[in-house]
């Protein structure tokens, strides 16, 4: 077994491991080729200097990590894993000890991997690298119910992403909704115009707020179609600083599950930090109910 730096003739190698590892092979979750192309073309991820593939000495890849960098506050964040019937053969160990010296290579204070609380494998493997649990997410699901009426005071509306003209407008709305959060790197444009082109369901699926014009909040939402069981996600949701405690960002919550129940979702999910009472609060009674949980660990350098 040995580990080496990804290439890009690996990219349908990686699109496979990334799918099954995941759970993602065979649901509507699942990424194509051009998904994953997407995802690694972001400004900044350079696949070729961050991301590892582990392979066996016959040349099958069965493990991959893929770091994210993220300079302007001194992290990375990793994430992959191995194919589950080569676990237990130490391939996993030696994958985030290069993951490990990388983060150190890279000079960054911290290193983050989030892992789901119910692989204690994983757990273990993160503890025997130094690494403490610092934050907990709970996965959440709204489904089957009523879809929340859209209240909005006089002077607003909801309307959706235009692409090619709100990226910038998305931009310093979120870096200045998330600037205090834990664990948000700020994005550039040249990064959010990459991930609105990619993102599922379309640019139309992101939903804005704006007063007499100017951007109050908006909720990012994914759709993933399927002849069973359709699907949304609520990746993030902002709400400028200057809206808050208006009742905003619960409008632009129910607007978001409103267009993907339009769209034919037959349920929504989201994560939120189990930290963040306001927000856990403010799900739960939309009607969201907690059906997981995952952690953070991190790994200081200084």
């Amino acid at each position: 077994m040995r580990i080496r730096k990804f290439e890009w003739t690996d990219l349908e190698v990686v699109t496979c491991l990334f799918n099954e590892i995941g759970g993602a092979s065979g649901t509507p979750m699942e990424l194509d080729i051009e998904g994953m192309r997407g995802m690694l073309t972001v400004p900044g991820c350079d696949p070729e200097r961050h991301c590892f593939i582990a392979e066996e000495d016959s040349g099958k890849a069965v493990g991959y990590s893929l770091v994210s960098y993220e300079p302007p506050i001194s992290r990375a964040v990793a994430g992959g894993g191995v194919l589950h019937e080569h676990r237990g053969k130490g391939i996993g160990r030696a994958l985030m000890r290069r993951v490990v010296e990388h983060a150190e290579e890279l000079g960054v204070s911290s290193l983050h991997v989030e892992a789901s609380v119910t692989h204690s494998d994983m757990q273990h493997l993160l503890s025997r690298h130094g690494m403490d649990v610092v934050r907990s997410l709970w996965k959440m699901r709204w489904q089957c119910g009523d879809v929340p009426e859209v209240n909005l005071p006089s002077g607003f509306a909801v309307r959706s992403l235009v692409a090619g003209q709100d990226e910038e407008v998305l931009t310093e709305l979120q870096n200045v909704a998330f600037g205090e959060n834990w664990g948000f790197s700020p994005n550039t444009v040249e990064q959010i115009r990459v991930r609105v082109e990619s993102n599922r369901g379309g640019p139309e699926s992101i939903i804005f707020i704006t007063e007499d014009g100017k951007p109050a909040a908006y909720n990012w939402t994914m759709f993933y179609p399927d002849d069973v069981s359709p699907s949304g996600v609520v990746a993030m949701t902002g709400v400028h600083p200057d809206y808050r405690g208006r009742g905003i960002g619960r409008a632009v919550v129910t607007a978001g599950i409103a267009y993907l129940v339009e769209r034919g979702a037959s349920f929504v999910d989201l994560e939120v930090d189990a930290d963040n009472t306001p927000a856990r609060e403010l799900y739960l009674n939309l009607g969201f109910r907690k059906v997981g949980r995952s952690v953070w660990y991190e790994k200081r350098f200084r």
